[in-house]
């Protein structure tokens, strides 16, 4: 009589450890999508938020008024959404000239901004001399 006999197929035990690691494996796969996702959603919304303070920083340099020292609040719409900026005016060694901060966030109490950029604004009595210069 032959004992060996011939296998044909998988063992319960080969399919159970075959799944263990293909969930492994998608599991992964599906934490990665999320990550991937959740970082392109932050990307988007920082691109937003620079938008956001770069325009707030170009109308205090096209003002015609100068800017005066301390901190505004204010609000704006971008992509059907509320965005809320805090500008910081501060003066500097030349007196025709102010630092701006501008802070972006997308929440009035966020705690930290998505975006903070740095300019400078100069007075309005330069920006009628450079006009008239150009003409």
């Amino acid at each position: 009589m032959n004992t060996s006999r011939k296998q044909n197929g998988f063992t319960l035990v080969e399919i159970l450890v075959s799944l263990a690691i293909l969930s492994i494996i998608l599991g992964a796969l599906v934490q990665s999508a999320g990550v991937a996702t959740s970082n392109a959603g932050r990307m988007r919304d920082r691109a937003i938020a620079e938008w956001v303070a770069s325009n707030r920083l170009a109308e205090l340099r096209l003002s015609p008024s100068f800017p005066e020292t301390g901190s505004k609040n204010g609000e704006e719409e971008m992509f059907g959404k509320a965005w809320y900026w805090k500008t910081i005016v501060q003066k500097v060694e030349d007196d025709d000239l102010r630092r701006v901060d501008v802070e972006v966030r997308s929440s009035e109490d966020a705690q930290n901004p998505l975006v903070s950029i740095a300019g400078f604004v100069s007075h309005p009595r330069f920006k009628a001399r450079s006009t008239a210069a150009r003409q």
